[in-house]
């Protein structure tokens, strides 16, 4: 357990004791302006003062999670934390000086409580928290579906399902101050036509998703639903395609019971086919690390991976699964009666 105690410096201070690189990208995705040369103090500055003037930027960076951490710190009801349970929140609130933290003990800047308490608990602010988690949800879900998300064609998408009049640029905005806290990926600028990309992290091969993109341009991005893309997120890329519910109760029956590494094989097998991998490399992988040797075994996995490899969105076909894929083509080639002569 870390012990939490009241911090004595000024939330200038505390902003300060961040890391340089930490600060200079705040700085950036705050659009305030810096340099190689800048000193710490004089980032913090203005990240403090941009943050008290436009205290409603604090709604897009933090994730709710980050937000109700924050105030149970506040509030203080215990005076200690299991520190662990909360690296991700921490690490947020440690970015924008609200913490400090050393080895044994969590420092609660109060002077950021006294700037920022009211419009943090105002409603205005729960309903950005609350909008904001929602967007989070299914730019998250789009990003389980194609892997690397043209940002452009992610906001024609996102405008159409959630049924919004929201430009561009606020959707372009959002990533780029959002994204500070995501570890789920990184953004991409293509310098030719400074088109704006998101890319997943758990993608191998960003080239040769963009390659087969291009090998297609009249095949348009799968749409799927709103509640689609947030049940991906929810399910951390995964949900009840063909085959996962009955395939995981298999795995779980062969390792005993162990849900989290189920979990993990389930994952392994889901990333393979959705940057392509073939078919029999993944039966093969899968039998290794089940360590399965039965024959009859072997074809139940079998059975079970083509089942998952064809109904799964594949990143190089923008969120297809390749049923699908096969589908639109048999519905563009279909047979004509007649033609005898």
């Amino acid at each position: 357990m870390t012990q939490i105690q009241a911090s004595e410096k000024t939330y200038i201070e505390e902003l300060a004791t961040n890391q340089l690189r930490n600060l200079m990208v705040i700085c950036e995705r705050l659009f305030l302006e810096f340099n190689e040369e800048s000193q710490a103090d004089e980032m913090a500055k203005k990240i403090a003062n941009k943050l008290q003037d436009e205290p409603e930027l604090l709604g897009i960076m933090l994730q709710k999670e980050a937000v109700e951490c924050l105030f149970h710190l506040w509030d203080m009801e215990e005076s200690n934390i299991m520190k662990e349970s909360y690296l991700r929140e921490l690490q947020q609130l440690r970015y924008l000086g609200f913490i400090s933290m050393d080895e044994e003990t969590l420092f609660v800047n109060m002077e950021a409580k006294d700037i920022f308490f009211f419009s943090m608990k105002g409603h205005r602010m729960k309903s950005d928290i609350e909008k904001y988690t929602q967007w989070e949800k299914v730019i998250f879900g789009m990003l389980f579906s194609y892997g690397i998300l043209d940002i452009y064609y992610c906001y024609q998408i996102f405008k159409k399902i959630m049924n919004l009049d929201i430009t561009y640029d606020q959707m372009e905005e959002f990533f780029m101050i959002r994204i500070i806290f995501w570890n789920s990926g990184l953004m991409l600028r293509n310098q030719t036509d400074m088109r704006l990309f998101f890319a997943s992290r758990e993608v191998t091969n960003r080239n040769e998703i963009f390659d087969q993109w291009n090998q297609r341009p009249e095949l348009k991005f799968r749409e799927y639903t709103k509640d689609e893309y947030i049940n991906l997120a929810m399910g951390n890329g995964i949900i009840s395609w063909d085959g996962i519910p009955e395939f995981f109760s298999f795995v779980l029956d062969e390792i005993e019971d162990d849900r989290y590494k189920a979990m993990l094989i389930m994952k392994s097998i889901v990333l393979m086919v959705q940057n392509g991998s073939a078919y029999p490399d993944i039966v093969l992988q899968v039998i290794s690390l089940l360590d399965e040797e039965s024959r009859e075994k072997k074809q139940i996995i079998s059975d079970f991976v083509e089942r998952i490899y064809y109904s799964i969105p594949v990143y190089g076909q923008k969120g297809y699964s390749r049923n699908e894929l096969k589908d639109k083509h048999d519905r563009i080639f279909q047979v004509i009666d007649g033609g005898k002569c």
